[in-house]
């Protein structure tokens, strides 16, 4: 009785010992990230694809698919075809953790691209930190995002503490603004814009007068704006997207607001002019990327015709970052040899002047790229180029 009673328990043992083996080697494939031999190499794809950062989250799309068909009718990589699942993250932190949870978990990809909005990309990127996953946002500028310690995290185009003393410098000293109100998104990408201007700009002797803010999704600004309205600025700098911004132009034009605006990268659609009525006539801000300026852009003329092949229109900022994000995996995957998680990360970190459409890509120890920025001038609704940041 004894001996069966030995016997039972170890047979229970020895169950138990084969069903942790099977766990743990399941758990490393899914860790790993990797596909099926032979099958298709799996990218997630994160982006608002609704909501008010719509606008951006299409060129997004369209840009990525591009780029992928370009890749696979190339023969794809490693001898394999890519495949990009995209995921709606709604713009909403939240629901971008649960996306993005969802590819890597259960689709198993093995790298994220996004996320568009920066406070979705600061909480996405503890899920990817946690997996051990590449996350590469060809949107998302403000500054925390490729702060140190994050060593899964990589962006291809520059953070607000580019950009905002890059604007602030040029409308202090080119366009001779001392007196500057600031309207400003209620978020990170809102707040960093916000901090990195001012500082710039009070540095070189101008005044920032009035700071207000809104949330994603308002619709009336007339409680900000006929308070900015009654100090009289000399401008009005608007950390902000397509969708706010356009109304709050519209707003301040019926209010009579004469005033010269300006504005960081998100303005940089031309959707921007048509939903703002023609409010944004002679706006200035900042550019990563503009269709057709050649001199500044050597590498983007083929781009810049198969997009507009593709879907009838010129390509944006947020899309020449995007096509270039999945180039930049595409090579990180080549190099890497394999579609592993951490194969890629560190491919990812030693890629050096990378060609493409926005210029060569080198990512520093915090995986942040050195990217150009242009400075543009809204003129009979076209953006035109008026000067480079050095």
């Amino acid at each position: 009785m004894l001996r069966n009673k030995k016997i039972k328990f170890s047979l229970a043992l020895l169950f138990t010992f084969v069903l942790c083996v099977m766990t743990a080697c399941q758990s490393s494939s899914t860790t790993s990230g990797k596909s099926e031999k032979g099958g298709p190499i799996k990218i997630g794809a994160a982006f608002p694809l609704t909501g008010g950062s719509a606008y951006q989250g299409k060129s997004f799309k369209q840009a990525i698919d591009l780029a992928t068909k370009e890749i696979n009718d190339k023969g794809g990589v490693l001898n394999r075809k890519i495949e990009v699942q995209f995921e709606d993250d709604k713009g909403v932190p939240a629901e971008g953790v649960n996306v993005v949870q969802k590819l890597i978990t259960q689709d198993r990809v093995s790298a994220i691209l996004g996320d568009f909005n920066s406070s979705v990309t600061l909480a996405v990127r503890g899920i990817t930190q946690q997996n051990k996953v590449v996350q590469i946002t060809p949107g998302s500028t403000a500054d925390d995002i490729t702060s140190p310690g994050h060593p899964y995290m990589f962006r291809n185009l520059m953070p607000n503490n580019a950009q905002g003393p890059a604007i602030a410098k040029y409308a202090t000293e080119k366009l001779g603004i001392k007196k500057v109100a600031i309207l400003a998104e209620n978020t990170d990408y809102g707040h960093s814009g916000v901090d990195n201007y001012k500082k710039t700009a009070e540095k070189l002797g101008a005044k920032v007068i009035d700071i207000e803010y809104y949330n994603l999704g308002d619709k009336d600004f007339t409680a900000q704006l006929t308070k900015i309205k009654n100090l009289h600025p000399d401008g009005i700098f608007i950390p902000g997207l397509i969708t706010e911004g356009a109304q709050i132009l519209k707003e301040a034009a019926n209010l009579g607001i004469k005033t010269q605006w300006l504005g960081l990268g998100g303005f940089t659609n031309d959707t921007f002019y048509k939903l703002s009525e023609g409010a944004a006539e002679g706006m200035v801000h900042v550019s990563y990327f503009e269709p057709g300026a050649y001199n500044y852009f050597p590498d983007s003329k083929s781009f810049v015709e198969n997009y507009k092949k593709a879907y009838g229109v010129n390509p944006d900022m947020y899309a020449a970052s995007g096509y270039e994000a999945m180039y930049i995996l595409a090579d990180a995957i080549k190099k890497a040899g394999s579609d592993d998680r951490e194969a890629i990360k560190k491919a990812m970190a030693k890629l050096k002047d990378l060609p493409g459409v926005t210029g060569p890509t080198t990512f520093d120890q915090n995986g942040q790229a050195k990217k150009k920025m242009l400075f543009v001038k809204v003129h009979n609704g076209t953006r035109v180029p008026i000067g480079e940041s050095k």
